[in-house]
């Protein structure tokens, strides 16, 4: 039988996620695009909170000591390779994240698409502190990824996975217990709601 380990909240080498999630970087511009199958339904998220690492909110011990919980939202986001001005370099190819960011962005990006629907338009992601992904998001005029019927079924396909990963990319799912271990202190109370349920553009704002 293999040996079991024990550990507090040091373990880093637990890191949640099957995916490498997405990041910006400082000085480069990043041609992306939001993958979706509905476009209604393109964005998962869940209150949570923030100590040491972002867990989702179980409306007890939590918001006293932290606070009223904030949304994070996550979505599918395909990078095409691009130079550092974030022009697509031939041949065409791409990478896919998921991502996973704050009800900030979520703002900008809803004011973007009702100018510019998110679903038929790329976006631009330049970073101007990338410890804290503080991002400058600006429209395209076309969305390369649903240019084609024949390449918008892969890209979609290739998503799959990473959309069912989004629940643990998001935040860590911690039991109260957990919780009141990592703010050091006992008790809590009940269990939030299923952070994986989808969200359409309108839902996070009206429950903010």
């Amino acid at each position: 039988m293999s040996d079991v380990m024990t550990f507090g909240f040091d373990n880093e080498e637990i890191k949640g996620g099957l995916f490498e999630k997405y990041k910006a970087k400082k000085n480069e511009t990043h041609r992306t695009a939001i993958v979706y199958s509905d476009p209604k339904a393109m964005f998962v998220g869940h209150p949570t909170h923030f100590k040491d690492r972002y867990f989702f909110c179980k409306k007890g011990k939590c918001c006293e000591v932290l606070g009223p919980a904030k949304y994070r939202v996550g979505a599918v986001l395909i990078k095409y390779n691009t130079d550092r001005a974030g022009v697509p370099k031939k041949p065409f190819a791409w990478e896919l994240f998921p991502w996973a960011f704050s009800e900030v962005t979520y703002l900008k990006l809803k004011s973007m698409n009702a100018e510019f629907p998110l679903a038929t338009h790329d976006i631009k992601i330049s970073c101007t502190n990338e410890e804290y992904q503080h991002l400058d998001i600006v429209p395209c005029n076309e969305c390369l990824w649903i240019s084609r019927d024949e390449l918008k079924t892969q890209i979609q396909e290739q998503a799959k996975p990473i959309w069912d990963s989004l629940k643990k990319t998001l935040a860590s799912d911690l039991t109260v217990e957990q919780i009141g271990e990592l703010l050091g202190i006992g008790g809590g109370t009940v269990a939030g709601v299923d952070p994986s349920s989808k969200l359409d553009m309108d839902s996070v704002l009206n429950s903010l």
